[in-house]
């Protein structure tokens, strides 16, 4: 309001009434020439008596058209209650000066205005006429509400002082963001008071400044700014408004910025050393000059064979060490439009003209400033020499493994066939009718094969292992070590090979000599206890030689539907068994057969004897093939086993045994009365059984 009372000329009024007590002429001239409006009215009634050409420009109206007529009828004043409260302290003050009001023109806009009146005498009495003198000051306060919003606006701190003692009038909300101290609290108060400069022994330079120079611009402070020491850039300008000096001052806090740049500054610093002490060839380029320069390293340059001093800066199509110069091109093109090169091979050549195969990487560096493009280098000249010398090697390798395989494979299928052949002829064995006699036999036999059977499986699984180590050496990296170990590994495989199936191909041949017409087996209903009598009566010429006694005790009228035939074979050999091994010669022994229904679908057999009983360690090897304590002795190792195979296979049933040592074992078969359809087949023993 101060600012704006200036506006107003102090000397204006003076000089009207002057002119009114000198002369009408001389009021004329003055009153006419004025810029302000200017009205005369009477108070009685607010009859307008006299207007000037300030009136009409500021309100709208002519002079003759408001000339005796009250100023009420226009409507000029937007809010009544101001002319009010006006005329209210003019009659009681006799003047008033400087009041801000908000008047209305013809065409309905608001103005607002600075008015001044006083009581004056004109034509009658005292004090019964009014001069009214407003100034329009509606742009000037447009100005100075836009200059108070930017003030308050401003992310930056801002403050209004006095120069005479350097307190604030004045401060805006980043004032009060950036000290933590509240409007109120600084105004009044100085920045020394409030302890804003860390430094306090700057503010007078910066005085001086302003002194002599009128303002200040990036003035380095150190500001005090919620318990920390903030770096600021301080720029102010003096004025003068009512005769007081003040300073406007901007203050910017750049301590984040000055904080970043110095560790932009160190970060490039670092990558300067880094990129000139990496022992890896790099160099980069960047779009400041559109890549058309290259920085390189030291180690580029000794791996390139250039000089540092003369080529530094040089790309590397001016050096030409691309063979196909396109290759940079592209690389450098997608690379920086964002797509990342790695473990790129390339031919390069070097200063004095060698071609070296490399091995580039890209990477792409986004900086304030530029963009760089970064490549490393990785000389794999040797590695690609040593590839193509492995490949040539792998390639006759290959050819001799395939040699050397298609042998194998060879010894693998005359393995399989003996092996085959053993089968059938075990097969026969089990079925044949003179099993018993040649039992000692087809022991030896058996245990004659698994040597050199054994043995050949072994090497031959070696040798498989053996050939797949190698085939990974193959992909991670190969020796001429490693291809002379597998040949001397086959060689010697190979010889044992040859050595074992010989052997097992003699055994086999002596064997297969000795095989007798398998058995045919057929399916039909029977009593069981009649099976078991037959089995018994077949049985008796060998049980009388013995001090052993068989006892039966069958569920009378059990009919089975099954095959009688591998039935009974498996009861004469669980017979035997126990006169074999359950007793010694000459001991009496007592054997019980025992077969009752279950469940109306199936039917237990049990035979029991009152021998010596099994050993724990072999309780659960009874009934593998070969396995037996009598080798040599008339125990074939078979017996048991065929026993489980016929009891599984052919009759759809399940056996068990439960011994103890001295206590006698029991054989407990569990059999469907009706058997499943038998496959063909199913009754063959195979060595891998058990």
């Amino acid at each position: 309001m101060g600012i704006l009372a200036r506006l107003i000329p102090k000397a204006l009024k003076r000089r009207i009434l002057n002119a009114l007590s000198d002369g009408e002429d001389m009021f004329s001239r003055i009153f006419n020439t004025s810029a302000d409006w200017i009205v005369i009215t009477r108070l009685s009634d607010s009859t307008i008596a006299r207007a000037n050409s300030g009136f009409e420009a500021i309100s709208g109206y002519r002079q003759e058209e408001v000339l005796g007529r009250r100023m009420l009828d226009f409507n000029v004043w937007a809010h009544p209650e101001q002319r009010t409260a006006l005329v209210a302290d003019m009659m009681r003050e006799g003047s008033v000066r400087n009041r801000m009001v908000t008047l209305r023109r013809r065409d309905g806009a608001l103005r607002d205005c600075v008015v001044n009146c006083t009581l004056i005498a004109l034509d009658g009495p005292e004090h019964s006429h009014a001069v009214w003198i407003a100034r329009d000051v509606t742009e000037h306060n447009i100005v100075h509400e836009q200059f108070k919003a930017a003030f308050q606006l401003t992310p930056d701190f801002m403050s209004i002082s006095r120069v005479t003692d350097g307190r604030y009038v004045e401060v805006n909300a980043a004032f009060e963001r950036i000290t933590g101290i509240a409007r109120a609290d600084a105004l009044g108060k100085t920045s020394t008071e409030l302890r804003i400069w860390a430094e306090p022994d700057k503010r007078p330079s910066l005085i001086q400044l302003l002194e002599t120079e009128g303002a200040v611009y990036d003035f380095p402070m150190a500001l005090n700014a919620k318990g920390q020491v903030r770096e600021a850039l301080l720029n102010a300008v003096a004025f003068e408004s009512r005769g007081e000096h003040y300073i406007i001052a901007l203050l910017r806090d750049v301590t984040d910025e000055r904080k970043a740049a110095r560790a932009l500054q160190e970060s490039e610093s670092r990558f300067a050393r880094l990129f000139d002490q990496s022992p890896l060839p790099m160099c980069y380029s960047s779009d400041e000059n559109q890549y058309q320069t290259t920085q390189w390293n030291l180690a580029w340059f000794e791996a390139f064979g250039f000089d540092p001093v003369e080529d530094q800066g040089k790309s590397g199509l001016t050096l030409n060490v691309w063979v196909n110069p396109q290759e940079r091109v592209r690389l450098l093109r997608q690379t920086a439009e964002g797509t990342a090169f790695t473990d790129v091979e390339v031919q390069m050549r070097r200063r004095d003209g060698e071609l070296r195969w490399i091995s580039l990487s890209t990477r792409l560096f986004d900086e304030l400033r530029r963009t760089m493009v970064l490549f490393t280098y990785f000389d794999i000249t040797e590695r690609k020499h040593a590839q193509e010398g492995i490949l040539e090697l792998n390639a006759q390798l290959e050819a001799r493994v395939a040699r050397r395989t298609a042998e194998l494979q060879g010894a693998n299928e005359e393995l399989s066939q003996a092996l085959s052949t053993l089968q059938i002829a075990q097969n026969q064995l089990v079925q044949s009718e003179k099993l018993a006699a040649l039992g000692a036999l087809v022991a030896g036999v058996a245990h004659e094969l698994n040597t050199p059977i054994g043995n050949g499986l072994t090497v031959a699984s070696t040798l498989e292992h053996r050939i797949e180590s190698f085939q990974g050496l193959m992909h991670s990296g190969l020796r001429k070590s490693d291809l002379q170990t597998l040949l001397t590994d086959m060689q010697l495989a190979s010889e044992i090979l040859v050595r074992n199936l010989g052997r097992a191909a003699a055994l086999v041949a002596s064997f297969k000599q000795v095989a007798v017409d398998q058995t045919s087996s057929q399916r039909r209903k029977f009593d069981l206890g009649a099976v078991v009598a037959e089995i018994l009566v077949t049985l008796n010429p060998a049980l009388r030689k013995t001090a052993c006694s068989v006892h039966t005790h069958i569920e009378e009228a059990l009919v089975m539907d099954s095959y009688p035939g591998p039935l009974g074979q498996v009861l004469t050999n669980l017979i035997n068994n126990a006169v074999l091994h359950g007793f010694a010669p000459g001991d009496e022994g007592k054997i019980e057969v025992q077969a009752w229904a279950q469940d109306g679908k199936q039917v237990v057999i049990e035979v029991r004897d009152s021998g010596r009983g099994i050993t724990p360690e072999n309780l659960h090897r009874v009934f593998d093939p070969f396995f037996t304590t009598r080798l040599g002795q008339g125990g074939s190792g078979l017996g048991l086993h065929i026993v489980h195979n016929l009891v599984h296979s052919v009759l759809g049933g399940h056996i068990e045994v439960h011994s103890r040592p001295g206590a006698g074992a029991t054989f407990s078969i569990t059999l469907p009365i009706t058997a499943p359809e038998r496959v063909e087949g199913a009754a063959s023993l195979h060595l891998s059984d058990g």
